[in-house]
C-alpha cells in the first residue's frame, strides 16, 4: 500500500462546517492496538462485521483499499425499507496506516453506482457528495482511538447520524473484542 507519507506527506483533510450541514464529530476508544483498529477499516471482510447501524447490514462490501481506490458497502435492512436505494459508494482519497484515512461518500444505488440523493428517497439538503475523515491515535499498549469527521451531513438529520455512526462504532467493538483474545 502507497501512504501519503511516501508521496511527501500531502494532506487532504476535509472538513467544512455550514450552517446548513456543521461538521460531525465522534470520538471512540477502544481496548485494541491503532494497528488492530485501523485494520477494521481496510477490508471487505471486516466492514462487513459491522459497517451499518444495528438494524442493518452489508451483505455486498466491495473495497479497494488504496489511494484513489473506489468502494462500494451496501446496506440492507433483512427486509426492511431502508430510505436509501442500495448503501454508499466512494473514493479513499487520503491513506496514512494506522493514522488516517480521508474517503468520499455518496449514495449509491444497488450495483453501487453514485445516484443523488434526492435519487435515493433522501428527505433534506444532502450533499451530493461529502467527506469522511478517519483520524487514529496509538494511546500506548492495548488501546487506540479514533476521530470521524463526516462533512455534508444536513444539521436537521445530525442526531441520526450521530446515532447511527454510534450503533456501527458498537458492532466495531464487539468485532474488535472478538479478535483480540
Amino acid at each position: 500500500m502507497q501512504t501519503s507519507q511516501e508521496k511527501g506527506n500531502r494532506r487532504q483533510i476535509h472538513k467544512e462546517s455550514t450552517p446548513q450541514a456543521p461538521l460531525l464529530v465522534i470520538e471512540r476508544e477502544f481496548d485494541v492496538p491503532v494497528s488492530q483498529l485501523f485494520a477494521a477499516f481496510s477490508d471487505s471482510d471486516s466492514l462487513k462485521e459491522w459497517w451499518w447501524p444495528q438494524e442493518f447490514f452489508a451483505d455486498e462490501a466491495d473495497v479497494d483499499f488504496r489511494e484513489g481506490g473506489e468502494f462500494f458497502i451496501s446496506m440492507d435492512g433483512g427486509g426492511t425499507d431502508t430510505g436509501i436505494a442500495g448503501g454508499m459508494t466512494g473514493r479513499y482519497e487520503e491513506i496514512v496506516e494506522n493514522k488516517r484515512i480521508v474517503m468520499t461518500d455518496q449514495f449509491a444505488d444497488k450495483e453501487g453506482n453514485a445516484i443523488t440523493p434526492d435519487e435515493a428517497g433522501m428527505p433534506g439538503d444532502w450533499s451530493e457528495m461529502a467527506y469522511i475523515t478517519f483520524e487514529f491515535d496509538d494511546l500506548g499498549g492495548k488501546r487506540s482511538r479514533f476521530r470521524l469527521s463526516h462533512q455534508g451531513v444536513p444539521a436537521k438529520f445530525q442526531q441520526d447520524c450521530i446515532q447511527g455512526w454510534s450503533e456501527s462504532f458498537d458492532k466495531l467493538e464487539k468485532y474488535l473484542r472478538g479478535y483480540s483474545h
